[in-house]
């Protein structure tokens, strides 16, 4: 059984990468463009996020020559590949920190301002959005600073705010966010592109919707600040949104790609080509013990040869010290020991970097714990430091960057009885 489960561990490894590459940003987005732009116009590509640099990739192997200037905002580590396409010019490329963001953060959201402004009504901004960006553009209202966004939304996510409703209250308290930046670059029309990491891909919730307009108002930003933050902050940043309604540009359009859903169909997809018989669960997010428990009587239930997938986003309150890791390790190490004989958990975060580790997640099974000390994993499950175990146990998703950002991937499969 230990062999079998090795190789089904294998088997879902590979499924996670190649589940990814058929879902190429950089295809996704050269298949979504006509051969060329409206005659006449001229062209500015924007992109953010950590699909940013694949993305520009496939609008400029589209596009080329007619993109007078290229702006790509993205994460530390994230791939660049332009070399070989042809270019009116060099695209600009800025990095910046996330999760949580630095200063870099809000030189890049003055410069994507700067980018889209001065031009015509003939013109055209070539928007392309993915998660992420929420981070690395970042430019608080007059009287508000980085500190106090890092400050709103650190206190919103201990608070149990879902992510939905933490995008909801940066959209208002920006000068970016909230289709912010497609109001700079009236009058020209802004055509978005975006591939969501959020559950359900609603596109002002991605990247907190620079480009796109917000159905959202003031009033739901002060219900959630009432609602998760404590008093006191709620109480100072209500003078901040009493005049902070989202602009509502209407020269956009905007079309969602894939999100976590195409993942999991495109890891079902995978599973079934290899004969099993799978199911694809809803969309899922919340707390992770509880994820983890969900994931152990999923695969109590399991029949041999059969395969469950979904995108999920589970949330770990972490403490100020902590060790390496990320929340799709965590899961998977919680879920090790207790997993039954023949079952293999994967667990995977998209972008190939899973919280502070190395690695994009884990794919574990009981036999891969073998007589690994018990109490070690226990400690590490409760310092948040899973990375170190999974590399010693050789459980570990080594993908590197890969720049996407679809969420993460949890597969349960039980192998293929006996024959």
């Amino acid at each position: 059984m230990i062999a079998a489960e090795a190789a089904l561990r294998r088997v879902l490894a590979e499924v996670f990468r190649e589940s990814l590459a058929v879902l190429d940003p950089a295809r996704l987005v050269a298949e979504a463009l006509p051969s060329r732009p409206p005659e006449g116009a001229r062209v500015r590509l924007f992109a953010a996020g950590k699909a940013a640099a694949a993305m520009a990739r496939g609008a400029i192997s589209r596009w080329g020559e007619c993109i007078e200037a290229t702006l790509v905002v993205t994460v530390d580590g994230a791939p660049l590949a332009f070399r070989g396409l042809d270019l009116q010019s060099a695209p600009v490329v800025l990095r910046a920190a996330h999760p949580v963001p630095d200063e870099r953060s809000v030189a890049a959201a003055h410069a994507a301002l700067a980018h889209v402004r001065g031009l015509g009504p003939a013109d055209r901004v070539l928007a392309l959005i993915s998660g992420g960006s929420s981070a690395l553009l970042v430019l608080p209202p007059p009287g508000l600073d980085l500190d106090d966004e890092r400050h709103v939304v650190r206190a919103l996510l201990e608070g149990g705010a879902p992510i939905h409703d933490v995008n909801l209250v940066r959209r208002h308290l920006s000068r970016i966010r909230g289709g912010r930046l497609a109001a700079a670059a009236a009058p020209a029309f802004v055509e978005t592109l975006a591939l969501s990491d959020v559950v359900g891909g609603a596109l002002h919730d991605i990247g907190s919707g620079p480009t796109v307009p917000d159905p959202t108002t003031a009033a739901e930003a002060r219900a959630v600040l009432a609602r998760y933050a404590p008093a006191d902050l709620a109480a100072r940043l209500a003078p901040h949104l009493d005049d902070t309604e989202t602009p509502f540009p209407t020269r956009t359009a905007a079309r969602l790609l894939a999100g976590p859903e195409d993942f999991a169909r495109a890891a079902a997809a995978n599973l079934s080509a290899r004969g099993f018989s799978v199911r694809i669960e809803p969309p899922e997010g919340g707390d992770a013990r509880a994820v983890v428990e969900k994931r152990l009587a999923q695969a109590a239930a399991l029949d041999p040869g059969n395969a469950i997938v979904v995108a999920c986003e589970p949330t770990l309150v972490l403490p100020p010290e902590r060790g390496r890791g990320g929340r799709a390790g965590w899961v998977a190490l919680a879920a090790l020991q207790r997993l039954p004989p023949g079952v293999a958990l994967l667990c995977g975060a998209s972008d190939g970097t899973d919280g502070s580790s190395s690695a994009a997640g884990a794919v574990v099974s009981l036999g891969a714990a073998g007589d690994f000390d018990a109490a070690r994993i226990d400690a590490a499950l409760a310092g948040y430091e899973d990375a170190a175990i999974h590399h010693a146990l050789g459980t570990a998703i080594d993908t590197g960057p890969t720049g996407q950002n679809l969420t993460d991937l949890h597969i349960l499969a039980r192998v293929f009885p006996e024959t």
